[in-house]
């Protein structure tokens, strides 16, 4: 059967002339005019805050409550400036509120392993840690003075007379009693020997043992008698020396208290209203007073030194560890954690090492960021908690609490309880702020308790914003904002007004501004450079225009490649005559930094069968949910408009020709019915056209995303083969304000030389692609004759008869009969597609 050739008659160019849409529609111009500056000079710096009205009201709501559990979640996509307006708002709120208070560990004389921790005013924890410092050195040192002065030696001088002269006389009493009793002692350095007088002298053994037995015995006797006697002696003795080291400690603890006490008291007294600090000066003057004799030897060690050293006095234990420390007059903190590891988060106790084993102290206490934002506010990415769960769950159980305790990962999780340090815990009220992308605030909410009690408040931030006088002004003030900042030129007002359109076009509406300043900022300093290469003193819409060109040729290798292969025929692409059930469909190719338009072939077959359609795609499961719909739909479509019983009498097979990578979205739906609608009507389809756009079972042709890529990624291809005129593209009549095209094809579109149609159904859709009118189902229940649609119910009709003539003559079911997709043809030095990482082929937003 001969395809009908389209009609080229004034209907067709009535049809489209009615649908074409005109370009001031499709550009979204900013009159420089409109502009009431000539440079960004003459306006005033703002920082990037304009445009969040929503999120700025949940900021302020969650700064100012505070009831437990109001902290706040700020949710939107990366580049708008969450972080950057979160910490804009928490330093001017900081900046009017009250600093916190310090927060000091210092040495726990009833427990070493508890540390006790002490509030102090802003400021004076390093103050009151400098006093104590100077105490203790000065204690030291009066120290030594003490007892190496003259009057110190005199006094010790003295005891050790007494002492000597009383142990004098208690030795010579003790000897006058030996003799006595007839014995003689001799004190030696191994203690006191006696030996038996006899006449008169000591007597040897030799004597002794000549001596007649009777008066032995007698000498024995009274040898056992006087051993009791020195006995007695020397407990006597020994009390002598207790009684005088008793009264020399007494002594040498009056010099101590004399020389340390002065220096303590002044202390004591300016921080009496502290108990614990009264506690910890009055501990550190009672330690050094017991420690005395440790601080008579050198070397002695100072408080800075890491470990404690085996001689001298360790001068550690009376540090004051400053954990957290504030300015006075600096407001509340504004802590901004970007490596937010339980470490630094929740604070640690460091270990050295000391002849083979590890020790500590309070003075190795170190506080994390929480605590230092404690009385202020602190700043985390959610994607920087979640991937280490210990610290959101440490996170979350220092919220719930009110305080939390510094500890380290092996003693909060060890398996075998061990003696480690346990520091006194920290008092937490501090407001948190975690910045994050709505999917996971939503999971959050639903799957943790913890979570929807702690962050009460959400900052939802736009990603685009209504495209007023007002707001443009705002961003040519940031821009000025910028250039003051980066020391970068000014910007002329034409090149304000081309970057108001490029972020209009970032956000694919012609009626809105981008809301992501981390590209549009970035996008000022690469304009801004090319002025800078051009020597100009000014930067211009050449140089905007430039930087956008710039940008776009070196991410455009792949889209580059893939255009010469549409040009060398690798990939086929008609762009001129008809075809039956052969259509151009427009693909967005997604390659994470870029993403443009290309078309594709898309072909359908046709023939009876069992009112089956064959999506090849779908088969070798290669398109994804959303596309899978769309096709599903259209097969919705086909059966609420030409019946049950015609739908059912055939087969059709439908394709992306060439296509090796995966697809998804559902702005293919339309152009796949096209297909098959001219498949079935056995009517060509221009091929000077492509098409885009989702359609919905009742035939109403709707908006998808990157209209303006595929428009332009279709005037790419016909640019390379010359433009006739004729060509262009059919998009959704909704997607007319999304689109913001390039100035070149503007231009075209402007001189007739390419063409952008708007459409709302199907049937408009169809008329445009073939010439030919759809029709409307008269009262008879038909379509009109040599209408479209009445094409499509013959076709369908005489499927259902050839299968009906089929079956009587007993043939049964006639079998599908579908077309393989022929092979691509390979071409010498191409490659085929698609390059060694496929990009993903998005037919829809």
């Amino acid at each position: 059967m001969a395809p009908r050739p389209p009609r080229k008659d004034r209907a067709v160019s009535e049809i489209r002339d009615r649908l074409r849409v005109d370009v001031e529609q499709l550009v979204g111009r900013c009159d420089p005019a409109d502009l009431p500056f000539e440079t960004t000079d003459e306006l005033p710096a703002i920082e990037a805050v304009f445009g969040q009205e929503r999120a700025v009201r949940a900021i302020e709501f969650a700064l100012g409550m505070k009831s437990p559990g109001y902290n706040l979640y700020a949710s939107g996509p990366d580049g708008i400036g969450k972080t950057t307006i979160v910490e804009q708002f928490l330093s001017r709120r900081a900046a009017q509120m009250p600093a916190p208070p310090d927060w000091v560990y210092v040495h726990n004389f009833a427990d070493k392993d508890r540390p006790v921790g002490i509030h102090l005013p802003a400021g004076q924890g390093r103050i009151f840690a400098e006093q104590v410092a100077r105490a203790v050195d000065a204690a030291s040192h009066e120290l030594r003075q003490a007892f190496e002065s003259d009057s110190y030696a005199r006094q010790r001088s003295e005891f050790q007379q007494r002492l000597e002269q009383s142990r004098a006389q208690l030795l010579e009493k003790l000897s006058e009693r030996a003799r006595e009793m007839g014995f003689q002692l001799q004190m030696t350095p191994q203690g006191i020997n006696s030996a038996p007088l006899v006449d008169g002298e000591p007597a040897s053994d030799e004597v002794f043992q000549a001596l007649p037995t009777e008066q032995r015995e007698t000498i024995q006797q009274s040898a056992e008698e006087l051993e009791r006697v020195v006995q007695d002696s020397m407990l006597e003795l020994r009390a002598l020396e207790r009684e005088a080291q008793e009264e020399l400690r007494h002594l040498d603890e009056q010099v101590a208290t004399f020389a340390i006490e002065h220096l303590f008291e002044p202390l004591i007294g300016a921080h009496g209203d502290v108990p614990e600090i009264v506690q910890f000066l009055e501990g550190v003057r009672d330690d050094i007073r017991s420690e005395r004799d440790s601080f008579r030897e050198q070397p002695q060690q100072a408080p800075s030194a890491p470990l404690p050293q085996p001689q001298g006095p360790n001068l550690r234990k009376y540090e004051v560890n400053v954990a957290i420390s504030n300015d006075p007059q600096g407001g509340a903190p504004v802590i901004i954690e970007r490596h937010p590891t339980y470490y630094n988060l929740l604070g640690r106790i460091e270990y050295v090492g000391q002849f083979g084993t590890m020790v500590t102290d309070h003075t190795m206490i170190k506080a994390g960021s929480l605590a230092q934002a404690s009385g202020g506010f602190l700043v985390l990415r959610l994607r920087d908690l979640l991937p280490n769960t210990v610290v959101y769950d440490g996170l979350k159980r220092a919220l719930s609490s009110g305080e939390f305790a510094v500890e380290n990962l092996g003693d909060a999780f060890g398996l075998v309880p061990t003696s480690a340090l346990r520091p006194e815990p920290m008092p937490l009220d501090a407001k948190v702020v975690i910045v994050g992308d709505p999917a996971l605030y939503g999971m959050l909410f639903r799957l943790d308790p913890d979570f929807r009690e702690l962050f009460r408040v959400k900052a939802d931030f736009e990603v685009d914003f209504e495209r007023t006088r007002e707001n443009i002004r705002g961003i040519a003030s940031l821009i000025r904002n910028q250039c003051e900042q980066g020391n970068m030129r000014c910007f002329s007002k034409e090149a304000v007004a081309r970057l108001v359109e490029h972020s209009s076009r970032m956000v694919e509406d012609q009626r809105r501004l981008s809301a992501n300043m981390g590209a549009f900022l970035d996008l000022v300093r690469q304009a801004d450079y090319w002025a800078t290469q051009d020597g100009s003193a000014t930067v211009t819409a050449q140089h905007v225009e430039r930087a956008l060109e710039e940008r776009e040729y070196r991410s455009s290798l792949v889209r580059d490649r893939l255009q010469q292969m549409i040009d060398d025929g690798s990939i086929l692409i008609d762009t001129e005559g008809g075809k039956v059930g052969q259509i151009n469909a427009l693909s967005i190719y997604d390659l994470g930094d870029v993403a443009f338009g290309r078309p594709s072939r898309v072909t359908t077959v046709v023939s009876p069968g069992r009112g089956t359609i064959v999506n090849i795609e779908r088969e070798t499961n290669m398109a994804g949910r959303i596309h899978n719909k769309g096709f599903l739909i259209m097969r919705g479509f086909l059966t609420g408009s030409f019946g049950q019983d015609k739908a059912m009498a055939m087969h059709a097979s439908l394709t992306f020709e060439q296509l090796y990578g995966d697809i998804d979205g559902d702005s293919a739906s339309s152009t796949e019915l096209y297909a098959l609608l001219s498949a079935l009507a056995d009517v060509p389809i221009d091929q000077a056209l492509a098409v885009t756009g989702s359609v919905n079972q009742r035939g109403e042709v709707q908006p998808i995303g990157g209209a303006t890529a595929k428009i332009e990624g279709f005037y790419e291809v016909c640019r390379a083969r010359g433009l006739t005129g004729q060509q262009g593209v059919m998009i959704p009549r909704a997607n007319v304000p999304n689109v913001t095209l390039r100035p070149d094809v503007a231009q075209a579109i402007e001189e007739g030389r390419f063409h952008v149609w708007a459409v709302e159904s199907i049937e408009e859709g169809i008329e445009v692609l073939t010439g030919t009118s759809a029709g409307t189902r008269q009262e008879d229940g038909q379509y009109p004759e040599g209408t479209l649609f009445r094409m499509v119910e013959d076709r369908l009709d005489q499927f259902y008869h050839a299968i009906a003539e089929h079956r009587e003559a007993g043939g049964g079911e006639a079998p599908a009969i579908v077309a393989p997709p022929a092979p691509p043809t390979p071409v010498p030095g191409i490659p085929p597609l698609p390059p060694p990482d496929p990009p993903i082929i998005v037919q829809g937003g």
